[in-house]
């Protein structure tokens, strides 16, 4: 009781938190979002370090300088992508940035311990998965097709994004804990089945059916298509974060949420259905 207690005070932080950085201003979400990037790097070093992929494992100050430089990019992407999305900033924001995934492949021919494929192949993928998947979300909030300057915020669509996220992962905890027979992907989450994807499906579809008063210029179809767009994706995001974890030998990505784990084990979902929701919107909805 006393865990299950903590568990909502943190999930209700958690989602007013959430819910203030997309409804109040667009420099909170900044401010949050950038956080949530910087945790999201320190954890995914810290699940890779367990599997031994970082260069020089006598040596912690490698690792730590490699999972500081590392997080300095991070920050910088998701903070020059809100800045250019914005149209505060032209494309050449995104110089430095250039020149960061330049000098950490330069660096490797002068980097003398530890296998430098590894701690390419770590940095490169610590950038597109942790940060640059958080970054599509600046997109999302900000219309490329607007013309104000700058571009007005409009979080509505990944509210909508969140919240059709959070009921299925409710919906699916619910209905697999009670009719769950049918595992969905046992190798690598040994708890999820076909009965909670699919419970959590049907729910999240009906709820993006009922919420068309909040969004009177997206078609029923679109909301449908996006909430399959979201269970469907978000389910594999949720399946890549457990995969790492299972590899890397870890219950949770760390624990700055207590109760619930780290910050990849909250944003799992979100890391991979923001893209996909975000080509959707701009193939189908704001370039119809």
């Amino acid at each position: 009781m006393k865990n299950f207690t903590l568990r909502g005070i943190t999930g209700a932080a958690f989602v007013a938190a959430i819910i203030a950085a997309l409804t109040l201003h667009p420099f909170l979400f900044l401010g949050l979002f950038a956080a949530v990037v910087g945790a999201a790097l320190w954890e995914f070093y810290g699940l890779t370090e367990r599997i031994g992929l970082q260069p020089d494992d006598a040596a912690p100050a490698p690792r730590t300088a490699d999972r500081l430089w590392g997080i300095a990019g991070g920050l910088y992407l998701f903070t020059a992508t809100f800045l250019y999305a914005s149209a505060r900033t032209s494309a050449v924001v995104y110089a430095p940035y250039l020149a960061f995934l330049i000098g950490g492949l330069v660096s490797g021919l002068y980097h003398r311990g530890g296998n430098p494929i590894h701690r390419w192949a770590v940095g490169l993928l610590a950038q597109a998965y942790a940060a640059g998947t958080f970054a599509t979300l600046n997109f999302i909030v900000f219309n490329p097709a607007d013309t104000t300057l700058p571009r007005t915020f409009h979080s509505h669509y990944a509210l909508l994004l969140f919240v059709l996220i959070w009921l299925n992962d409710t919906g699916a905890y619910f209905v697999g804990s009670a009719i769950g027979r049918r595992k969905l992907f046992p190798r690598i989450s040994p708890g999820k089945s076909w009965e909670g994807f699919l419970g959590g499906l049907v729910i999240v579809a009906c709820a993006a059916l009922l919420l068309a008063p909040l969004f009177p210029e997206l078609a029923w179809y679109h909301r449908v298509a996006l909430s399959l767009i979201i269970v469907g994706v978000g389910t594999w995001g949720d399946l890549v974060e457990s995969l790492i974890k299972r590899t890397a030998g870890a219950k949770d990505s760390g624990t700055l949420l207590p109760g619930h784990g780290g910050i990849l084990d909250r944003f799992d979902s979100v890391m991979l259905a923001a893209p996909a929701a975000l080509l959707y919107l701009e193939v189908f909805v704001r370039g119809s």
